[in-house]
């Protein structure tokens, strides 16, 4: 052969078993490892108290729940008479620019900071959310200061700010604990403005946009709070829910889907409702068990002794990043991949499938083991039938042949049944055998021995389990009514705030998608407010810094 030849001949092997590895590693990713929510925290919004709680003091990335804070410092300047809800909110070259979630609104565009609350609450817009805290805190810098202060105020002591968006930000720090705490501070301090948070959705121009907060319209009695989500924190949600006289709220931090974190926060605020009329220790569903068969973890037994919100220790170790999980090449599956039941009485039913379909294949199992265990025998092979006379195809045979023809040891053919066995057949003479053959040689039987699996009713296929869904505590839809919108409406008797500069410095973020351009929600300014805006700018820039 070649030398050249020789050479390929490696190579290409070599390329073969790449491919074949690639190949294999490729279908093992195929099967998703199912995950669980990062962390919670359940408490009672009008005492403090924690009903239930999962690494509440572990450090988050809180993505949109950084706007309750825009909104709680918001409402402060807004109650001190350092503006109205009518002062005005212009979209500023800088929050023009930043990335979705955006409501896309032209450059220039005057809104009322009413209406960017609204907008920020449920659209929860990144540009407004900007063009807000340059409208309350003059810089974009001035309001994360805000921010910053009321967070030590409030005393939560493991959270800092960074922007007023919550857009991804190494500085933009929270726990589950310390959103309860600003969650508490919202309820107490600004329940004249609670309407904000249990909107449907917000109306403009004819265009309605819903409410990120699936909870309002999805479980009874809720009415807020706010929804987050970027790469590294997962799919966060602070909600809140009134029965009667019990407010309770719930955090929920690290979803890796939103139909997880929706589902495993209903659970909670449900759970603790029925611990406040029945006391007793609240579990989250199989909680943890990623393998589990999903059962009801009831309410009862002794409760737990939590404390307060204010009592949950302060953060002591690193922040959580699950950017490799939710945003990786392959997003792992939660319980919720194969859908949903909703009455206990269809997850108990469901939950009996399965243990019957496991008591069956158990048994099966055991009935192979007992049978590759016992000593293996070779069955005698059956003994071949006589042979049926046959009749005569030409009528029937003569009785006697002709005397002269007879040979002396002749008989008649009616009286011998069966011919006499060769002496070398006879089952009791000893078999003849090769010189060649083992000793403990016996022929192979004519037909091959049954299956002792067929004999026993082992091969039959077994249905396949029945798939586990879990319990969910959310209800039908309920369409909430939207709140109506408009541009413009601001008071002229404030002057415009100014853009500041980028927080953190470096160039301002590059939006990843275009700016919204339906033509209804965009702002067409006239040549006169160009000029305006225009000069406002160089005024800005003139000043000293």
């Amino acid at each position: 052969m070649p030398k050249a030849a020789n050479m390929a001949f490696p190579a290409r092997w070599v390329r073969l078993r790449v491919a074949v590895v690639s190949v294999l590693l490729a279908c093992a990713a195929i099967v998703p490892a199912r995950a669980e929510i990062g962390a919670y925290l359940l408490f009672d919004m009008n005492t403090g108290k924690v009903l239930a709680q999962h690494r509440a003091s572990t450090p988050w990335y809180p993505a949109s729940l950084t706007k309750l804070m825009t909104a709680y410092v918001t409402f402060k300047a807004v109650d001190s008479g350092a503006l109205k809800m009518t002062s005005p909110v212009t979209i500023s070259p800088q929050a023009h620019q930043q990335p979705p979630s955006r409501m896309g609104f032209a450059l220039g565009t005057k809104i009322t900071v009413e209406t960017a609350l609204r907008i920020i609450l449920t659209k929860s817009a990144n540009d407004v959310s900007v063009a807000l805290a340059e409208a309350v805190g003059g810089t974009q810098g001035q309001f994360v200061e805000r921010m910053n202060k009321a967070a030590a105020d409030l005393g939560m002591t493991s959270s800092s700010f960074d922007n007023p968006h919550g857009l991804p930000n190494a500085k933009q720090l929270t726990t589950a604990r310390d959103m309860a705490v600003l969650m508490r501070a919202l309820g107490e301090e600004f329940a004249h403005y609670s309407e904000y948070f249990a909107m449907g959705g917000v109306e403009l121009a004819g265009k309605t946009l819903r409410n990120h907060n699936k909870l309002i319209r999805r479980f009874r009695g809720a009415d807020g709070m706010k929804t987050g989500f970027i790469c590294a924190s997962g799919f966060n949600l602070a909600a809140s829910a009134t029965r009667g006289d019990v407010r309770l709220g719930a955090v929920v931090l690290g979803g890796l889907t939103s139909q997880e974190r929706d589902e495993r926060t209903a659970e909670l605020l449900a759970k603790g409702f029925e611990a406040v009329e029945k006391p007793g220790r609240i579990a989250l569903d199989d909680f943890g068990d990623l393998d589990g068969t999903l059962e009801y973890a009831a309410v009862g037994g002794e409760p737990e002794e939590l404390g307060t919100v204010e009592d949950l220790p302060a953060a002591s170790e690193p922040v959580v990043d699950i950017r490799s999980q939710v945003c990786g090449a392959r997003r792992p599956a939660t319980r919720y991949a194969n859908g949903v039941v909703t009455t206990r009485e269809e997850m108990a039913a469901q939950r009996e499938e399965l243990l019957a379909a496991r008591a069956l294949r158990k048994a099966r199992d055991e009935g192979k083991a007992a049978i590759l265990s016992a000593a293996r025998t070779v069955p005698a092979p059956p003994a071949d039938p006589p042979a049926a006379p046959v009749p005569p195809e030409n009528g029937p045979a003569r009785a006697l042949a002709d005397a002269d023809l007879r040979p002396d040891a002749w008989q008649s053919a009616s009286l011998i049944v069966f011919p006499a066995a060769h002496p070398a057949r006879d089952p009791s003479a000893p078999r003849p055998r090769s010189d060649l053959a083992p000793e403990d040689w016996v022929p192979s039987p004519k037909l091959p021995p049954a299956n002792p699996f067929e004999i026993a009713d082992l091969r039959r296929p077994l249905p396949p389990e029945p798939v586990l869904r879990p319990l969910s505590y959310l209800q039908p839809v309920v369409l909430k009514e939207s709140v109506k919108i408009a541009i413009g409406g601001t008071d002229p008797a404030r002057p415009d705030p100014q853009s500041g500069t980028v927080v953190g410095g470096g160039r301002a973020p590059i939006p990843d998608a275009k700016p919204l351009t339906t033509p209804s929600l965009t702002f067409e300014p006239t040549p006169q407010d160009v000029t305006e805006y225009a000069a406002e700018i160089r005024s800005t820039v003139a000043q000293p810094q």
